[in-house]
């Protein structure tokens, strides 16, 4: 018996949904289940049943009495996904845009700008931490791990922006330079506006990505931790569910960023349709 077309787009409609589901729960269960333990009581350990329900271990985080102090490692990490992604909004359009100008060699240069991609970021951290030692430069978490994140994060905000301009009108620019605007002028008033939320993501892929990098950053770093080091540091002296409540406040974090980004690009869709109308 044939199935009629309504009921096979129903069928394959629920199974995609389902298959999502799984994999979001997938995702985002282990997540949820370090934000549950690190509100065990004083006395709870880091398995369940869950002895006691507390924020004592969020206060013990901030005194730094069990753990080592987290504040100075999170300044650096945050100061550093900050710069990265600064640093891969800048690139990642410079770059974009001189695609779009097909010249000589581009194919190549597109190869190039994923190679921070492809390569294993163990190796390359290793790779450049005897470089930089070879040139007697000083290993530092706001300069030589400042640079290997960038060639990390710079890939994914250079494609962000290449699907971006691959939908993008070019026919507004050229409107605007044929009514006398300059092409700095025409890029800060017609491109940058229509490109803005594929540069915000270019910039969440560069926040995120630094903010939680480890392998890249554990030969290059220096004698000052990032976080992601901190953490990796204290899982081979003790754990306790203060581990989880950096975990879960880290989370956190990144998603108030996120919504943060995602706000003020909605009230600047708003405003924009307002002037329009």
């Amino acid at each position: 018996m044939k199935l009629g077309w309504k009921l096979r787009s129903d069928i394959v409609g629920w199974a995609l949904g389902t298959l999502t589901v799984v994999f979001l729960a997938y995702q985002w269960l282990p997540i949820l289940t370090l934000g549950l333990l690190s509100f065990a009581g004083p006395t709870g350990g880091t398995t369940f049943p869950m002895n006691g329900v507390s924020l004592h271990w969020y206060a013990e985080l901030w005194k730094a009495t069990v753990m080592n102090d987290f504040k100075p490692p999170l300044v650096r990490s945050s100061l550093l996904a900050a710069a990265c992604a600064l640093t891969t909004i800048v690139l990642s359009v410079m770059s974009a845009q001189a695609m779009r100008g097909r010249f000589r060699g581009n194919n190549w240069f597109f190869y190039l700008m994923l190679l921070g991609i492809m390569a294993p970021g163990i190796l390359v951290g290793f790779g450049f931490a005897v470089l930089m030692r070879l040139l007697g430069i000083e290993l530092a978490w706001n300069t030589t791990t400042f640079l290997v994140q960038v060639s990390w994060t710079l890939p994914f905000g250079f494609l962000t922006m290449l699907a971006v301009f691959n939908r993008f009108d070019s026919r507004v620019e050229e409107a605007a330079l044929t009514l006398g605007a300059s092409r700095i002028t025409a890029f800060r008033r017609i491109t940058l506006p229509l490109i803005l939320p594929g540069v915000i993501g270019a910039g969440l892929f560069g926040f995120s990505l630094s903010y939680d990098e480890y392998p890249r950053s554990m030969f290059t770093t220096g004698p000052d931790q990032t976080l992601p080091l901190a953490i990796m540091a204290q899982l081979d002296r003790q754990l306790t569910p203060e581990i989880y409540a950096i975990g879960t406040t880290t989370t956190a974090f990144s998603l108030i960023a996120v919504l943060m980004c995602s706000s003020a690009l909605w009230a600047m869709r708003r405003s924009t349709s307002a002037r329009r109308s």
